[in-house]
């Protein structure tokens, strides 16, 4: 095994170990917050649930980046390469793996606070609903960037 490959690897675990971290706990935000709003509601638990698992499906987009890049990096980046291309296979993980941090937090926040929402006011569910999507969707807009840059440095650079 040579160092190119050790990087790869490396890059593959930083790409995926840090883009599950805010998928991770944004999800678990959300199943919380639906645990406490079905206590409150359980007459529209089947509400909450819908709205939980659309959100929750929503904040592991940037975890299913994290794991696509970290694929790439295993078997489609190359093996032989210099210096400049061992860096850019590296800070596509670091790319991937940091950006996809804040978009599963902010969307597992926006998921969480749309259950809670919905447990408050059962008759302005599609309200709310539409509301997180829109603001989840905006969230996702950095976890996209950040999958953009990682296919770049593996791809291009």
């Amino acid at each position: 095994m040579n160092w190119i490959e050790i990087i790869t690897m490396l890059s593959a675990g930083i790409a995926m170990g840090l883009g599950a971290i805010g998928s991770g706990i944004g999800e678990g935000y959300a199943a919380g917050k639906a645990v406490e709003a079905a206590s409150r509601q359980p007459g529209v638990s089947d509400k909450i649930m819908k709205t939980m698992l659309i959100g929750q499906a929503v904040a592991e987009s940037t975890g299913i980046y994290s794991l696509v890049v970290a694929l790439l990096l295993l078997f489609a980046a190359p093996k032989d390469v210099g210096l400049v291309k061992a860096m850019a296979l590296l800070g596509a993980g670091f790319a991937m793996g940091f950006g996809a941090i804040g978009p599963g937090l902010g969307e597992g926040y926006a998921a969480g606070k749309g259950v809670e929402g919905i447990g408050r006011s059962p008759h302005e569910e599609g309200n709310v609903f539409r509301v997180m999507l829109i603001g989840q969707a905006v969230s996702e807009s950095t976890g996209i960037y950040s999958l953009v840059v990682a296919l770049l440095l593996i791809f291009v650079v």
